[in-house]
């Protein structure tokens, strides 16, 4: 039968490919064999993992995983392949491609399992797919915020033809001033927007250190619980911290609103600002009057501002970096009434 590989050339895989795991099923779709490979991949001893069934080593939680029955199905006539979430033993998840082979063996028949790591590949599958989504909405704020200023210059030239007078020269001016300036921050958001090609370990203590300078005022408080290092962009991701100390200074605390009139003329200097880790990622939270749950989706959109000198700018870039990276950002409420920004989708150096 075509695609159906021997004992013999299983145990030559077996010794031949080390950064993969190698492992044969029954016709049960049961563990039947448990290598050294396999052991090292899973953390699993071979008596934890002989004798269970393939579905064991999916991450459920993580999405629905592909039924083993119709697994082995299609594996009695010919080698199938399944990209799934998978769980090593220490509750780490993984994507994997998992591929099973019919194996000819002179007592009984069963099924050779390869399963090999592919979140490098996956992550940068997101990365491009939200770098797409990306540029659809660069186009649509193009189309849409160039079209009004396009407008004005066009009345104000027509109205220039007919009167001749310096004023709507002027107003000209200011506008294509301001269409520069919407142009320079749509290309800084791109910019910042870039897949990270080459990330490296990064110290989250250190990035923050940076980030802090000239950011947080000296009667602001930052409360640091350490996070694990992660692979970052580090310039990149000093930004991110910017941006959300900058945020949490810029909208300030209800505390320090009250104090005094000199405390509400200087924002949110007195804010209080906790970084500190999620089981995938880390938070930044602050002390401040929080975000209303309607707009917890659109403080991200370019553009969106509560501020009358806002750029509405800022967590527009942190997207941007955050996907840049695979990651993922989310904004809720956090448990001192403020705003709470979850980063997630990161798996740590350490």
């Amino acid at each position: 039968m075509d695609g159906v590989i021997t004992r013999d050339a299983y145990q030559q895989l077996l010794e031949g490919i080390a950064d993969h795991a190698l492992f044969m099923l029954d016709t049960e779709g049961c563990i039947s064999m448990w290598p050294e490979t396999a052991k090292q991949f899973y953390g699993y001893e071979p008596e934890d993992a002989i004798g269970r069934s393939l579905d064991t080593l999916f991450a459920e939680e993580r999405g629905e995983p592909p039924a083993v029955e119709d697994l082995l199905a299609e594996a009695k006539v010919e080698p199938v392949e399944t990209d799934s979430w998978h769980e090593r033993a220490d509750g780490s998840v993984f994507w994997a491609t998992c591929t099973l082979s019919p194996l000819s063996n002179e007592s009984s028949d069963g099924y050779a399992v390869i399963v090999r790591d592919t979140t490098t590949r996956k992550q940068y599958e997101r990365m491009l797919e939200r770098q797409n989504d990306r540029l659809k909405e660069f186009t649509d704020i193009l189309s849409h915020d160039l079209r009004t200023p396009l407008g004005i210059i066009d009345g104000r030239l027509e109205l220039f033809r007919e009167s001749g007078e310096g004023e709507h020269l002027a107003a000209i001016e200011r506008t294509t001033d301001r269409m520069e300036r919407l142009v320079e921050d749509l290309l800084r958001v791109a910019r910042q927007g870039q897949v990270v090609d080459h990330p490296e370990p990064t110290d989250i203590g250190r990035v923050l250190e940076i980030a802090k300078e000239g950011t947080l005022p000296e009667t602001a408080t930052l409360r640091y619980e350490s996070i694990p290092r992660v692979m970052a962009d580090p310039d990149r991701l000093v930004q991110v911290f910017e941006n959300l100390l900058r945020n949490s200074v810029e909208h300030g605390s209800t505390s320090s609103r009250t104090q005094s009139d000199d405390s509400a003329e200087h924002g949110g200097d007195s804010v209080t600002v906790r970084i500190g880790p999620l089981q995938n990622g880390f938070y930044v939270e602050d002390d401040g009057p929080g975000i209303p749950a309607d707009d917890h989706e659109r403080v991200f959109d370019h553009g969106y501002t509560t501020r009358e000198d806002g750029t509405g700018y800022g967590l527009s870039v942190v997207r941007s970096i955050v996907g840049a990276h695979g990651w993922d950002v989310s904004v809720v409420d956090a448990d001192h009434g403020g705003a709470r920004f979850e980063i997630t989708g990161i798996e740590f150096v350490d």
